[in-house]
């Protein structure tokens, strides 16, 4: 029997290739904020189901898509096994399939990319998203990571890290920029997605103190980050969060990152972290004197958890659930008056007759 009153979420992700399995191996922001958020709402003892594609473990309840199910189909194939007594539905994917268009239960949408698909009740990841993509209409939840899986290090190497989509957007070319500035050695980590731009532009400046060490995850990510000098975030575009940023953080290690996107905002505690020119960047790393491992990872715990992205997120479910359960009730006293003001009794006599 159904419960009442009771939340029970169904979150909703890209299927595959668009997105990736949950949890994510060693890409995927998106998709480990969605595995973060869903598996804190089910320690709360929330009831969760999770579409996601096939091969996607979580403690929630996992509804895997049909291996081959578009973009296009996600809407429909949730509306057909859609589990009895879910009340709200979260939509995290791209195209905001579900959120468009009206459901048959409260639907809200994150928007996780640079992109403002006319959703009801959209989600922006940061205050400068909401602003320039959501036009100010919506709400903004900061992405936040689970900080015990993070290893905290106090000792630092004397490499510069990249971390992040190999694409020129992202800002690697620029990384490599202050490595070659400053003579330090750079350490470039992420997926190719620009297979033309890695061919001409970065293979042919691989040195010996820049070195590409593919995509990671597990161990091998956690000991990029905990022992890096510096990580490096030169930021070319309209960057809604960056994930990465609060990852470094989280292990002690500092990050110098271009003014653009939501940078001033996750890096808000550090302002001298954030820079206006490639020559300041390289400047900084050799010469700015850095917050230290243990205030970058409190930085961290007070402002960008799964602890706190939940708890946020929790406010607008509640929200969305009870503006949609006021406009019900409207809609049905609507029904029962005929679609008409019901009218006093003791003004009737002298109300206007009706057409």
């Amino acid at each position: 029997m159904v419960q009442k009153g009771v939340l029970r979420v169904a979150q909703i992700i890209s299927n595959a290739p668009a997105a990736y399995p949950l949890p994510p191996v060693n890409q995927g922001g998106t998709e480990k904020v969605v595995y973060e958020l869903t598996e804190e709402l089910v320690r709360r003892g929330i009831e969760v189901y999770l579409y996601a594609a096939r091969g996607s473990s979580s403690h929630a309840k996992t509804i895997w898509y049909p291996t081959h199910l578009k973009e296009a189909g996600i809407r429909r194939f949730v509306a057909r096994t859609l589990p009895k007594g879910v009340n709200l539905v979260h939509d995290h994917t791209f195209s905001s399939a579900i959120a468009r268009r009206r459901f048959k239960v409260p639907t809200l949408c994150t928007q996780h990319i640079v992109r403002n698909n006319g959703a009801k009740n959209s989600v922006y990841v940061s205050k400068r998203a909401l602003q320039i993509v959501g036009k100010n209409k919506g709400d903004f939840v900061y992405n936040g990571i689970n900080i015990n899986e993070y290893e905290f290090s106090a000792k630092k190497g004397d490499y510069l890290l990249f971390m992040g989509r190999i694409v020129k957007e992202k800002g690697i070319l620029k990384a490599i920029e202050v490595a070659e500035k400053t003579g330090l050695k750079l350490l470039i980590a992420g997926p190719i997605k620009d297979h033309g731009l890695f061919e001409r532009e970065i293979k042919p400046r691989l040195q010996s103190n820049i070195e590409y060490v593919g995509a990671v995850g597990g161990a091998h990510k956690q000991h990029l980050l905990k022992h890096a000098r510096c990580l490096l975030f030169p930021s070319l575009w309209e960057e809604p969060f960056g994930l990465v940023m609060i990852e470094a953080m989280a292990c002690g290690t500092p990050v110098l990152a271009l003014r653009n996107g939501s940078v001033p905002e996750v890096l808000g505690g550090f302002p001298n972290l954030i820079c206006d020119s490639m020559e300041e960047m390289a400047r900084k790393v050799l010469s700015e004197p850095l917050p230290s491992p243990e205030k970058l990872r409190s930085y961290v715990e007070s402002h960008f958890t799964n602890l706190i992205m939940t708890d946020r997120y929790l406010e607008i479910y509640h929200r969305v659930r009870s503006q949609s359960g006021r406009s019900k009730r409207a809609g049905r006293r609507k029904g029962r008056n005929g679609g008409r003001a019901k009218i006093p009794r003791r003004l009737r006599r002298n109300a206007p007759a009706r057409a």
